[in-house]
């Protein structure tokens, strides 16, 4: 823009003369191999029919030259040059000249003394070039973000051994020839001891007990990282007694004498605060009373962190859920807090069918119909079937969790079962009725009860005495008591927690039926994460049964071994006494087994595991005692 002012009979004449800048009409790139161009266009981020400014075009440059550093091209240069093909329109073109790519070929640190290089190196990302891993892991490339995070990293490394003062200067890169060389300048200052540690302000609780929750009085040195997870620790405390908005803040002191600090956590804790509205979005389907019978927050109760995360907890074990967040929110009054419970629904309902082939069942064609969330009450409503060439299994099973909105879970089963073994089949037909609440802590205690109408047919003539006589025991009227403790993270393809159980079978008696024995069962299942996705499993289970009556244990109650829920590698039903006479086998009222073993990903993302163990247990005649040197085991 020109300004000319003239002279005039009317006095000054000013003139404003301006010529518009061009707009782009063109951008291209020259010198591409390395890099694809929609990349370097999209770091450019210079779009046509715009306005074209020339301090756009140099921060273009400089994120075009910085794209190239982040993929090893640390010599890339590059620059624009401008072409007019008529006065309102301009042509733009960068040139880029990639060079050649280098590599990390050594890291140093500066002014370290109380620390390693191999210690430093360890707190970084930046690594330096290898043959056999960096075509994979991108190690020796240099990416200028990632270096300044590890100045960051090394300072928080010095933070937390109690150099409270150290200081990491920028990073420094030098070029040598095709090599870059990193270094790291370190002023580490004095190393401070932690002195005393003390709370003050509005204390909740003892103040002795309040110091003992406190990690850093462990600590030798002073730990930033401990000090923030001490504060949190203790916010959180307060947020469990309804204080949702309680300050804490550590003081730090330098000792007049020695390189000590002592600390004092100043704890402000604020208005006391309720539960005011609980609301609940994304349910399109499942009840909202499905949702607040599993929350422990409820309106107009006292605040408490731990109740959300329990909440959040519990929703996300119900497995009706793809995500749920329970988010507190602040109202207009400083003590009262709404809580937000947003759920995203997923599909519950299950048709599944398969085939497959054992040695013990020969063709086997498996299906299942459930509804995990039966007409969005909660409930599960089951039908499967089992059909092989020597056995069809029939189950129905409606089971409600939380009955009338109560802590009962409440369930009812029909089958219909028939098998044929080596000296008879099999036909069982029957029902049952579960009750279940929680017992102590995390344990749940089960009740019971089964009528089951029993059928032996097509018996061998050469069947055992046993056989012929548990042929006249049909009717089994039996209840059950269960102990069960569950922590698994998952219901299947487990990877951490634990599950326990102990149950007594009474059958007979007062409760009629022909059979009359106990049955006494526990097991114990263990899962541990491990690296690289791996998940180590260990499970002991044990049980005895005991007649009530003289000849009143029907051989199919006793126990067996073999297959895949037991000792594998044998037949199902295979590990078990035999009758010398005949090689009949006809179970045992003793039996144990263990299972050792690894699970590891196939198909990760549709759960599918493979697995190696160890299996190990045998089954004890009644006339035989516990033998744990006369195992059968397997491996695979």
């Amino acid at each position: 823009m020109e300004i000319e002012v003239n002279d005039s009979a009317e006095g000054k004449e000013v003139i404003f003369r301006m010529q518009e800048k061009p707009l782009v009409k063109t951008v291209t790139f020259t010198g591409l191999d390395k890099v694809e161009e929609e990349d370097v266009r999209d770091a450019a981020n210079i779009q046509v029919n715009t306005i074209l400014n020339p301090a756009k075009l140099n921060d273009a440059v400089k994120r075009i030259n910085g794209l190239y550093r982040s993929k090893g091209y640390y010599a890339a240069r590059s620059k624009f040059a401008l072409e007019h093909p008529d006065q309102n329109s301009v042509d733009v073109q960068f040139i880029i000249n990639e060079g050649g790519k280098m590599s990390i070929s050594g890291i140093r640190f500066v002014g370290n003394e109380s620390f390693s290089d191999e210690e430093l190196q360890d707190e970084i990302q930046t690594s330096t070039w290898n043959w056999y891993s960096s075509w994979v892991t991108e190690a020796g490339t240099l990416k200028p973000d990632v270096l300044e995070q590890d100045a960051a990293r090394l300072g928080a490394f010095y933070n937390n051994q109690g150099f409270i003062e150290a200081k990491i200067g920028e990073p420094e890169v030098e070029e040598v020839e095709d090599d870059l060389y990193v270094a790291f300048t370190v002023q580490e200052g004095p190393r401070y001891q932690v002195g005393t540690v003390e709370v003050q302000g509005d204390l909740i609780e003892d103040r002795d007990k309040m110091i003992s929750l406190l990690q850093i009085r462990k600590e030798k040195f002073l730990n930033r990282k401990t000090l923030r997870d001490d504060v949190m620790k203790l916010t959180d405390l307060y947020a469990e007694h309804g204080y949702a908005f309680a300050d804490v803040r550590p003081q730090v002191d330098k000792s007049a004498t020695g390189k000590r600090v002592n600390i004092t956590f100043k704890i402000e804790q604020g208005d006391l605060v309720n539960f005011n509205r609980v609301k609940i979005q994304g349910n399109t389907r499942t009840r909202d009373n499905v949702i607040r019978r599993d929350l422990e927050v409820k309106e107009g109760g006292v605040y408490d962190s731990n109740a959300i995360r329990t909440s959040t907890k519990r929703l996300q074990r119900l497995g009706y859920f793809e995500d749920v967040t329970v988010i507190p929110q602040e109202t207009m009054n400083n003590d009262q807090m709404d809580v937000m419970v947003a759920v995203k629904e997923k599909p519950t309902g299950q048709f599944s069918i398969g085939a497959g082939y054992s040695s013990s069942d020969k063709l086997m064609f498996m299906g299942e119909i459930s509804e995990d969330n039966f007409l969005g009450l909660g409930t599960r409503l089951a039908f499967a079937a089992n059909i092989s060439a020597v056995s069809n299994k029939f189950n129905l099973s409606y089971t409600d969790p939380r009955i009338f909105d109560s802590k009962v879970s409440a369930g009812v089963d029909a089958f219909n079962w028939e098998r044929e073994y080596t000296d008879y089949t099999k036909g069982s037909t029957g029902g049952g009725l579960r009750l279940g609440h929680q017992f102590i802590e995390k344990w749940r205690v089960y009740y019971g009860y089964t009528w089951t109408d029993t059928e032996l047919s097509d018996i061998s003539e050469d069947a055992s005495d046993y056989i012929l006589e548990s042929a006249k025991i049909n009717i089994t009227s039996a209840v059950r008591l269960s102990f069960v403790r569950d922590t698994r993270d998952r219901r299947f393809n487990a990877s951490s927690g634990s599950k326990h159980s102990l149950s007594i079978k009474y059958a007979g008696g007062p409760l009629g039926g022909e059979a009359a024995y106990t049955k006494l069962e526990g097991f114990t299942s263990w899962f541990f994460p491990m690296p690289l996705d791996l998940v180590f499993h260990t499970k002991l289970a044990a049980g005895q049964a005991f007649e009530n009556e003289d000849g009143k244990l029907p051989v199919y109650d006793n126990f067996y071994l073999g297959g895949m829920n037991s000792i594998r590698g044998f037949k199902s039903s295979s590990v078990s006494p035999v009758d010398p006479n005949n090689d009949e086998k006809y179970g045992g009222d003793k039996m144990w087994f263990s299972n050792i073993e690894i699970f590891f990903p196939l198909l990760t993302d549709a759960g599918v595991r493979g697995v190696a163990f160890v299996d190990f247990g045998n089954v004890y005649d009644q006339n035989d005692d516990w033998d744990f040197g006369n195992i059968k085991k397997s491996t695979g």
